[in-house]
């Protein structure tokens, strides 16, 4: 262990051990009787929610978002059990999310309730969604728990959902706006305004739009091979991000039984791509996105028996590579729409229908593409699920049909598939008066190969299968409220088994040429554990904690695999985070860990090891008249760390907010 390391190890010791102390030598002075007041209760609903789910779900508020050190959306997800976020280099890098060591092709990402989409990749980049206008983020392991949702939302492994401020109608503020400016080190300067209008109690708009601009130049230390003795500290060049993003959302309500909401995102973006730092330090590469998507959503409730929606998305999305001579144009479309009915047809029972279809199409400009194959893919998916609710058992089953047919004008095109996919789970209740239930689920799903898995010329291989998973899960968890001093306390442990068949991967076939097959089978084991708990000194001063743990492990159990029994790549074995946040009347202060384990680049030797690392950051906000100034430390003890090999991580940095509500 590192001298680095043993000094975080004894900071989070420390600190746990301090707030532990300090909680209970607390006196009990708040009346368990008295002091709730309405927004308490309607929480305390939304926890017992969340106990009795059937599958695993953790939600972080746009409250709770605010006590993390989170400038986007990936560095909240890193605060979940279970989820690992690949950073490419802090400001302006990609990011994606995995749930539970499936990887970020299996994981979706829904946006007010529509699923984001990568074709060419399959995997969605965080970084290109701002958490400015972000009211809730949460994380459904297996699907989510309600079956009133599109068909497309059952067709991942785990779903990584953001929830966008709605336009609300105000009839004493018609309009109202919020501006802030966000500064820091690596020439970061962030400004955002958000708008809302109530043009009548039928009708409301927001807006949002934020401004990036970054150098991305930053210190970091590198090693040479494994010999810690001989270092350099270089600068990291390249990096620098300059971005626009705006989204406009309207909401008309014609009557109580009618909603039609508008969504229309915007995404302008230049970035550089920083080298593979380990001996050249040198790059040319850029990436300029232009990305636009709409989205439009009708709801009825026809009856409190009946109800009713309608979605409908077209998505554009541009990506320009460009490196010294050599450049290729990328230009994906989506057209999808998506209905479902949900019919209760006694108290108890809830069953729902969902039928989506979408095309998807993939253009190409390059002088290495010339073969090119324009793919295009329709893909039609019908879901039938249904939920039974009693007292203390709730039990979910849905069956899920996947159809899809492909075609290319250049080339071969991939089979048409066919498919069903089932999932089901159970919760109950063992105590009658106690938040005591336990849960369990099994899915069995599978992922498409991506464009680039298909068709990527010299690469690809229209042949692949799909990459298919099967989950296991069973959990426990418990929530009780106004025990000791303690206003709220709630614990979750669930283990789980998953294993993924015909993994896709790049395997070699001759000297500098590669090709993508079905090859490799995982299996994965592992154990999420959240604790969450708040303190109430006075109404108006409140303690809250918060700890996730995960162990995973992740195992090559490919026949005849070099790697056969060891860890996948870019997995933990051990990964956390932990948050403290103390509130009053005048200011909010905040302590924030995160944690990752030893991981494996490839393959397990001493050369492809990332070491493990902490993260410890800190944060102060308050009020100063109308203004209100929040300022971190993040990385306060320096550590220097990569999340992906050669691209390190900033060390130790600050960001300073300034937000003003008008």
């Amino acid at each position: 262990m590192s001298k680095k390391q043993f000094q975080s190890c004894i900071l989070l010791l420390f600190s746990l051990l301090l707030f532990s102390q300090q909680g209970f030598a607390v006196a009990y002075s708040v009346d368990s009787l008295g002091n709730k007041n309405l927004k308490e209760v309607t929480v305390n609903g939304q926890h017992q929610q969340l106990v009795r789910a059937a599958m695993p779900v953790q939600v972080f508020s746009e409250k709770e978002i605010g006590s993390l050190n989170a400038s986007s959306i990936s560095d909240v997800a890193k605060h979940f059990a279970g989820v690992t976020v690949k950073d490419y280099g802090g400001i302006g890098g990609m990011k994606t999310v995995s749930i539970r060591g499936l990887g970020a092709m299996h994981t979706g990402v829904s946006y007010d309730g529509v699923m984001l989409s990568d074709v060419q990749t399959g995997q969605i980049d965080l970084a290109r969604y701002s958490l400015e206008n972000v009211s809730e983020i949460s994380v459904s392991n297996g699907q989510p728990n309600d079956v009133f949702q599109t068909a497309r939302m059952y067709s991942y492994s785990g779903v990584l959902n953001i929830t966008t401020k709605t336009p609300i109608y105000n009839s004493l503020k018609t309009f109202d706006a919020k501006i802030s400016a966000k500064t820091g080190p690596f020439g970061l300067i962030n400004p955002t305004v958000h708008l809302n209008k109530n043009f009548n109690n039928k009708w409301s708009v927001n807006f949002t739009s934020d401004a990036l601009f970054a150098n991305g130049k930053y210190q970091f230390v590198q090693h040479y091979g494994n010999l810690t003795n001989q270092s350099a500290v270089l600068t990291r060049t390249n990096g620098d991000v300059t971005s626009i993003r705006s989204e406009l959302n309207a909401v008309y309500q014609p009557n109580d039984k009618e909603s039609i909401s508008i969504k229309s995102n915007y995404l302008q973006s230049d970035r550089g791509l920083p080298a593979n730092i380990f001996y050249n330090g040198y790059s040319e590469q850029r990436m300029k996105e232009n990305n636009l998507f709409t989205q439009f959503h009708y709801l009825r409730k026809n009856s409190p028996w009946l109800q009713q929606q309608f979605f409908a998305k077209y998505n554009k999305q541009n990506t320009n590579f460009t490196d010294l001579a050599y450049n290729s144009e990328y230009t994906q479309d989506e057209y999808y729409s998506s209905y479902s009915v949900k019919y209760q047809p006694i108290c108890g029972i809830a069953t729902s229908i969902a039928a989506d279809w979408w095309l998807n199409t993939l253009e190409a400009k390059s002088i290495y593409n010339n073969n090119f194959g324009h793919p295009k893919r329709n893909t039609e998916l019908v879901n039938l699920s249904a939920k039974y609710s009693l007292d203390r058992f709730i039990a979910f089953a849905s069956l899920l049909g996947t159809f899809t047919q492909e075609q290319v004008k250049i080339g071969s095109a991939a089979p048409n598939r066919k498919r069903l996919s089932p999932s089901m789970c159970v919760s109950y209740q063992l105590l009658p008066s106690e938040s005591l239930n336990v849960r369990a689920f099994y899915k069995d799903i599978f992922r498409l190969p991506s464009f680039n898995d298909l068709y990527y010329q010299d690469f690809g291989n229209s042949n692949l299968k799909p990459e298919s998973t099967n989950q296991y899960n069973i959990g426990v968890i418990y929530q009780l409220s106004n025990l000791l001093f303690f206003n709220d306390i709630e614990l979750s442990i669930d283990g789980y088994h998953n294993s993924v068949i015909d993994k896709i991967i790049a395997s070699p076939k001759g000297p500098a040429r590669w090709s993508m097959e079905n090859k490799d089978y995982v299996e994965i084991q592992g154990v999420d554990f959240n604790y969450k708990s708040a303190i109430k000194f006075t109404p108006a001063d409140e303690l809250i904690i918060r700890v996730n743990y995960t162990y995973n492990k992740a195992t090559d159990m490919t026949p005849s695999s070099f790697t056969y029994g060891k860890q996948i790549p870019y997995t933990p074995f051990t990964s956390g985070a932990g948050s403290i946040t103390y509130k009053n009347k005048i200011m909010e202060l905040g302590y924030n860990l995160l944690y990752s384990g030893l991981r494996w680049v490839d393959y397990n030797s001493l050369n492809s090891i990332l070491y493990a690392f902490s993260e410890h950051s800190v944060y102060f906000s308050t009020q100063i008249k109308t203004i209100v100034i929040k300022a971190e430390l993040i990385n306060i003890l320096d550590t220097q760390y990569e999340v992906i090999k050669f691209y390190p991580m900033p060390g130790r940095n600050f960001r300073v907010t300034f937000s003003k509500s008008i």
